[in-house]
């Protein structure tokens, strides 16, 4: 006799939970993030290899399409990295690939953390994998590329020689393409552990920062006492924004140097998760961390011996900052030699298109760029903390906001004039220009001029001038730059700007033409040293005499 089965209620529990355990272990989004790491020990060790079979004969990589197929390690041809959505949120976003197999023993899994691997951090988690499948090449493989983007003849009168002397050596043997990995690893990480903290790498207005201020560092005793300068100079400017003035732990504890602070509007913020290296030149690095912890989100950073000439608050609505990523810099005096690796880091050739960065003063809003300049100043933050390999190629703090950048492949603008040098004829040296500033130029050109005029005087090397026979009405006399300044101004790359040592004054700025400067480069333009009172719409009118009424000082440290 047949009989017909009817399943229990029972058995219908059962077969539910066998269909969703079925569609679990199917799930790609389940494969594929079983081996994402959560935490770092060990990564950015000097001992970082590079797999065999990755680099080829000549020392180079092959290149991102190759390395986009190429086998990880675990058999899968072209894995893709799935990305996490939030548990609020959906996303369409494309799986990412992974990374490139010389990365194995950094990631061993060849995909980014996964505290980077959600839907909200997406466009910065694809920014960091493509940066990872940039070209890793030893110097030799790199260097005829990058000799022929940058041409010795031209490129070895731009470089600082102090950084290629003391340097040189260091970009060619030390920075292997193993110590690239480890490198852009460290890139990586510095972002991943922030987020691993509860930390925002991604700017947005109130969770990292609101409204607009300024950014200052100082708390040693000359450099409060410039700091004081500066606020007290910005105050008669009618400047009535915010100020934050950060230092170290160990530092501005002088209870009327911070009674004048505060009285002036700014807040005292001590820098946190960062020490003074002891030993060193100068601390820089908290320049970077004054950034990421203020709690402004559009920022004008100001070093300590830096005043504007009139009132900076315009540059935060200025095109040139708005379009243009809602971050601006100003050109330094050098260019980058093609010896130095930081192309090779970067994953760039070398280019005379851009100047290095002076951050004197820096304009950026951390929610630029749809928020990853937050993250560009979390990178530049590391780098300034890792000084001892960082600022053998970026000379110092300036430069890691440039690279930052360049890592992510973000925006930013540069100001459209080139630095001039601002100074005194030196009566010791029967007039010679010695400059002791660095003259910065505005974003806009206001109506009534014909281009930006000079907007911030940076006395970097007054601190370090003589101050014989120097005061009021004798300090800040003349300007010395060339004739057509715009900083893209292909003729630029035959001008020479260095540092030399002037009779009875010490530490001197001076600009001229290179010896092999083509001569029809020469018959059309010029070095031209003039007075400050020359300069259009009289905007040095009254400089000086405020100057040294707020306290400003020469020599100090």
């Amino acid at each position: 006799m047949r009989r017909n089965y009817r399943p229990t209620p029972v058995g219908y529990a059962l077969l539910f939970v066998f269909l969703l355990l079925g569609l679990y272990i199917l799930s790609p989004t389940q494969r594929a993030s079983s081996g994402l790491r959560s935490t770092w020990g060990g990564i950015g060790s000097s001992s970082t290899s590079i797999t065999d079979g990755v680099v080829g004969d000549t020392g180079g990589l092959a290149g991102l399409d190759e390395l986009d197929t190429e086998d990880n390690g675990e058999g899968e041809e072209g894995k893709k990295i799935a990305v996490e959505p939030n548990e609020t949120e959906e996303t369409d976003n494309p799986q990412l690939p992974a990374l490139p197999a010389a990365y194995a023993s950094v990631f061993p899994s060849l995909s980014l953390p996964s505290s980077l691997l959600t839907a909200e951090l997406y466009p910065l988690a694809q920014r960091l994998s493509k940066f990872l499948s940039r070209p890793i090449l030893s110097h030799e493989t790199a260097a005829q590329a990058n000799y022929e983007g940058c041409p010795r003849e031209v490129s070895d009168k731009l470089v600082n020689p102090d950084q290629y002397n003391g340097d040189g050596q260091f970009w060619r043997e030390q920075v292997t393409e193993e110590e690239i990995v480890t490198r852009r690893g460290d890139i990586v990480r510095w972002l991943a552990e922030r987020v691993e903290k509860g930390e925002a790498v991604l700017g947005k207005e109130g969770a990292t920062g609101s409204g607009r201020g300024i950014v200052l560092t100082g708390g040693n005793q000359d450099t409060t006492l410039r700091t004081i300068t500066a606020i007290k100079h910005l105050r008669r400017l009618n400047v009535d924004l915010p100020i934050e003035v950060f230092h170290y732990s160990d530092e501005l504890h002088d209870e009327g140097q911070r009674r004048e602070i505060e009285s002036l509007g700014a807040q005292l913020r001590e820098a946190k998760g960062l020490n003074k290296v002891e030993g060193v030149w100068k601390n820089w690095q908290i320049k970077g961390l004054a950034l990421v912890q203020s709690s402004f989100r559009e920022i004008l950073y100001l070093d300590s011996d830096n005043v504007p000439l009139r009132s900076p608050a315009h540059l935060f609505d200025a095109p040139l900052y708005t379009s243009n990523g809602r971050a601006a810099f100003w050109p330094d005096l050098s260019k980058d030699h093609p010896d130095n690796a930081i192309w090779r880091i970067v994953g760039e050739t070398c280019s005379l298109d851009d100047w290095t960065f002076e951050s004197g003063q820096i304009v950026i809003d951390k929610a630029g760029n749809n928020g990853l300049n937050l993250a560009a100043l979390v990178i530049a933050s590391g780098m300034m903390e890792d000084r001892e390999f960082w600022f053998h190629m970026c000379g110092g703090d300036k430069d890691t906001f440039r690279w930052a950048f360049r890592a992510l492949d973000i925006e930013f603008a540069v100001s459209p004039r080139w630095m001039s040098a601002l100074g005194i004829k030196n009566a010791y040296e029967n007039g010679r220009f010695c400059g002791h500033s660095v003259l910065q130029y505005d974003l806009i050109t206001p109506e009534g001029f014909t281009r930006p005029p000079p907007l911030f005087v940076h006395s970097n090397l007054l601190k370090h001038l003589g101050s014989g026979g120097l005061g009021k009405g004798s300090l800040f006399t003349h300007i010395r730059r060339m004739s057509n300044d715009y900083s893209h101004n292909p003729s630029l790359n035959y001008a020479h700007s260095w540092v030399y040592t002037g009779s009875g004054r010490g530490m001197c700025l001076d600009l001229d033409w290179h010896d092999n400067v083509p001569e029809n480069i020469r018959s059309e333009e010029w070095v031209e040293t003039i007075q400050v009172g020359q300069e259009d719409g009289g905007v040095f009118e009254g400089f000086e005499d405020s100057w040294f009424e707020e306290g400003g000082r020469i020599g100090g440290w």
